[in-house]
């Protein structure tokens, strides 16, 4: 984890947002881009320092793979509608968190892991009693699109609404009395998150502060992620359709573009490591001239093939996620939530599912290579999938549509 602050590096979140906490702190953390890993990096910051921390939310948050640490609870409701997610506790359990804790820490907005967020009618829920307000923002925005990098962008202002991201955007979202200040309470805080050795982003981080500054507002910046996993996508384009009956990767759908395109536009958006596409077909490959691309000369020997094809590109990747071109219904967001789930560190294999049914795609650790690399025929990873129960994770999907495969017209 790295912090800056105007005053150089920092060592702790706690002094890279100058706060000086009160007895029994309540801090409210909006916006997007990193606001549970600054929750959960902040409170075991905090508990190594002797404080007795509280994790809540006053909406929605993913399951926490524990519910209690050393010097840290948990407190939140099971949500019945998804199992993948908590919520809320009730109002007079949350309203008596702070008299039980040195410090609670509220994520306090929802953003679909998107790196920024223009926050809905009835967003954030910041209790009155909150000290400090924080609000995230991802800076792996600068330069993608709007749809693909804010939350609500349709909710914008027309005078906010632009093609991509830039530092003016970012700034003006941010100190928003409609954006990122909608209703602050106790102090206000900035922290700029997914600077990632990224000098462009580091650049904009410090125009940023620089910007708030005058404005009145205190920032910090940096990554809360250490030692990120090289993560390579592996896109397999190369079967023969026989039970489609022609080539249904170049099959137009409703949307008028060709079935494969809709993977690549949710892989696109994506930061990883590599992104590798394996076809034995030339136009397909021509969709996708951004990614790396290799030609499958013998997909006759199945899906095996395609899969080692892809591990040999992905050089000295961490894991690997095995994505097929026939599941037009998958979204960025859900790929986010894989890759998300496996940088927890607690499963070597990471699959979505729908209903407890494990789907495509799948993420395997790199020490799996080998077992993937001695693969035969359409097997795909289900031998190793049966021998390494113990070690998977399921991610659920948002709806059935998304685990979809389109066989037949």
């Amino acid at each position: 984890m790295e912090l800056w602050n105007f005053r150089g590096k920092q060592n702790t979140i706690t002094e890279a947002l100058q706060i000086s906490l009160p007895e029994h702190a309540v801090i409210s953390v909006v916006g997007a881009g990193g606001k549970t890993s600054l929750i959960f990096s902040w409170a075991r910051e905090l508990a190594a320092s002797g404080k007795n921390v509280v994790i809540t939310t006053t909406t929605h948050m993913y399951r926490p793979d524990r519910m209690e640490e050393d010097g840290i609870r948990i407190v939140v409701s099971d949500d019945p509608e998804r199992p993948d997610k908590v919520k809320a506790p009730p109002a007079e359990v949350l309203d008596g968190l702070r008299d039980t804790a040195d410090v609670v820490l509220i994520e306090a907005d929802g953003s679909r892991r998107m790196p920024l967020k223009w926050p809905a009618d009835h967003e954030p829920v910041i209790p009155d009693y909150t000290d400090f307000t924080v609000c995230v923002a991802g800076l792996s925005a600068l330069g993608r699109k709007t749809s693909d990098a804010i939350y609500n962008a349709d909710g914008l202002p027309e005078v906010l609404k632009r093609e991509t991201v830039d530092i003016n955007l970012i700034h003006a979202m941010i100190s928003s009395r409609e954006g990122g200040q909608k209703g602050v309470r106790g102090d206000f805080r900035v922290f700029m998150n997914q600077i990632d050795d990224d000098i462009d982003r580091l650049a904009a981080a410090y125009r940023l502060q620089q910007i708030f500054a005058v404005m009145g507002i205190q920032s910090a910046w940096g990554s809360l992620l250490s030692e990120e996993p090289k993560i390579a996508i592996i896109l397999e384009a190369a079967g023969n359709s026989t039970r489609f009956g022609s080539n249904k990767l170049l099959h137009i759908m409703d949307n008028g573009h060709p079935m494969a395109a809709s993977i690549f536009n949710a892989v696109r958006p994506l930061d990883v490591y590599r992104k590798i596409l394996v076809t034995q077909y030339d136009e397909v490959a021509a969709l996708a001239d951004d990614l790396e691309i290799v030609m499958n000369d013998r997909p006759d020997l199945g899906i095996s093939r395609s899969m080692q094809l892809g591990l040999a590109a992905a050089g000295d990747a961490d894991a690997y996620m095995f994505c097929v071109c026939d599941q037009p219904g998958l979204k960025t967001t859900t790929l986010e939530r894989l890759i998300e789930a496996y940088k927890k560190g607690t499963a070597g294999i990471v699959s979505l599912s729908w209903k407890g049914k494990m789907c495509n795609p799948k993420i395997f650790a790199s020490r799996y290579r080998e077992e993937l690399m001695s693969l035969s025929g359409d097997t795909g990873g289900r031998q190793i999938i049966a021998s390494h129960k113990d070690d998977i994770l399921l991610v659920e999907a948002e709806s059935e549509d998304e685990v979809k495969d389109i066989d037949r017209l």
